[in-house]
């Protein structure tokens, strides 16, 4: 038993290659089954890989017997001949300044514990007793808890940490098999009480959940580690895709603003739509708001699909989504537009807010260049002009038609987002006659070729 126990860890080791010869190995030791075991493994096998064993334990000031535990496993490890280096950790006193919980204090300050340890020891490895059961636990607790298959995942087998990287070699191990390893090693680990407690999740789900499966399938420790290994797989594929696709012409990128074209995002498949929706969030938030969740996807998803042409919706901490036809932007910017009019002297120049220009001379005639060149006879229009925002009745004779035709209604035909329609640029004469919707629709009026004639160009800004 003890060495089918050896060979499976050997096997998984090698299989996920996480040991190298002649590695600084930093061991995570709390004194229990799981951490006792795996310290005994790694100390089975040192010769072999020349490893360099130094195990870290953690007192949190949790409990009464936290104090013993340490002792325990400093005396362990000098009769094992390992270096032990331990450490007494104020949880409370973190847990109350910062408002967490219990777990989450304590783990944060576990790990930066051993990210310092790591940098002082020069750890190629953080090894943690973690096995095939917790991962179980794990997967199904994640499941509970989120729909995004990014999250719904076990632990890894090996990670990025510090300088070096955390490795687990039991997750190939039931709880079970370990604690038979202990019993054959005469391995006398400290038990915590507070892990029969089902007033933690975890607990709850060691003892409620776990057992049932184990019923369905013995071996669900093997199939959850691996589904674990595919989900990774899959998932980097498709990150790295949506990093791709974040990163193309399709989105334009500014401080706090990011907007692209709604019907080139539908054509990609829904799997990237979902990873890219979460980048964008990444990039716009300086911190990722505490309440966002899958029903905001839900929502974005309505905004693009919506038969409606003008949508949007709040997101937290004040973001916007606005679509306006097939233009959709997230924004900070609540757009607000400022009514304006401006005097247009000829020949001369208007300055508009957003940074656009008209310019007004008068020429022969010539042929108009492009949809922001306007030119009419002299003789059909009123001075002075002015330039001004859209108000309400506002319609305009159109060339070569019998009749006129509401602002609104040219807005509605050429897809001018709402917010622009407010600001867009209207040219009249003095007595109020619609001459240009600049870049939009010019007024039919009667000209005669020879003469003078006026010229008005719009630049956009």
């Amino acid at each position: 038993m003890e060495r089918l126990f050896t060979l499976k860890v050997d096997q998984f080791a090698e299989k996920h290659e996480l040991f190298k010869e002649h590695a600084t190995m930093l061991v995570a030791v709390s004194g229990g089954p799981d951490s006792m075991a795996l310290l005994h493994y790694l100390k089975s096998i040192q010769q072999q890989w020349q490893f360099r064993l130094i195990a870290l334990t953690v007192d949190h000031s949790l409990r009464n017997e936290s104090a013993d535990d340490v002792k325990y496993v400093t005396s362990m490890c000098d009769e094992w001949g390992i270096l032990c280096k331990a450490v007494k950790l104020d949880v409370p006193t973190y847990k109350e300044q910062y408002q967490v919980g219990t777990q989450v204090a304590a783990r944060h300050m576990r790990y930066a514990y051993f990210e310092e340890q790591m940098k002082e020891c020069g750890g190629d490895f953080l090894v943690l007793g973690h096995h095939g059961d917790d991962q179980v636990e794990t997967v199904f607790m994640r499941l509970t808890r989120s729909v995004e298959p990014k999250q719904i995942k076990g632990m890894d087998v090996k990670r990025p940490f510090s300088y070096g990287e955390i490795i687990r070699p039991f997750l190939g191990v039931t709880k079970r098999e370990i604690e038979q390893y202990c019993a054959q090693h005469a391995i006398q680990p400290r038990l915590d009480p507070s892990n029969q407690s089902s007033q933690y999740t975890r607990n709850a789900f060691r003892m409620e959940v776990l057992p049932f499966l184990k019923e369905q399938n013995e071996k669900i420790h093997e199939h959850i580690q691996q589904f674990s290994v595919y989900a990774k797989e899959d998932e980097d594929f498709l990150q790295q895709e949506a990093n791709r696709l974040f990163q193309s012409s399709l989105f334009t990128k500014t401080y706090r603003h990011m907007e692209f074209d709604r019907l080139a995002f539908l054509s990609v498949s829904p799997s990237l739509q979902r990873r890219t929706f979460h980048l964008i969030l990444n990039y716009l938030y300086d911190k990722l708001p505490n309440d966002l969740s899958y029903q905001h996807w839900e929502q974005f998803k309505h905004v693009l699909k919506s038969s409606s042409p003008h949508l949007s919706i709040d997101l937290p901490d004040e973001l916007l989504v606005i679509r306006s036809y097939d233009h959709v932007a997230f924004t900070f910017e609540k757009e607000e537009s400022v009514a304006y009019q401006f005097k247009l002297d000829v020949p001369g120049q208007v300055l508009l807010p957003d940074g656009s220009s008209l310019h007004a001379e008068i020429g022969v005639w010539q042929a108009e260049r492009n949809h922001h060149h306007f030119i009419c006879d002299l003789n059909q229009v009123s001075f002075p002009l002015y330039v001004r925002t859209r108000e309400p009745g506002d319609k305009i004779a159109l060339r070569g038609m019998v009749g006129r035709k509401k602002v609104k209604d040219l807005f509605i035909d050429h897809k001018i987002p709402k917010p622009k329609r407010d600001a867009w640029p209207i040219v009249t004469d003095h007595n109020g006659k619609l001459l240009w919707v600049v870049s939009i629709q010019k007024a039919g009026l009667e000209a005669n070729k020879p003469g003078n004639w006026l010229h008005i160009t719009y630049k956009p800004g």
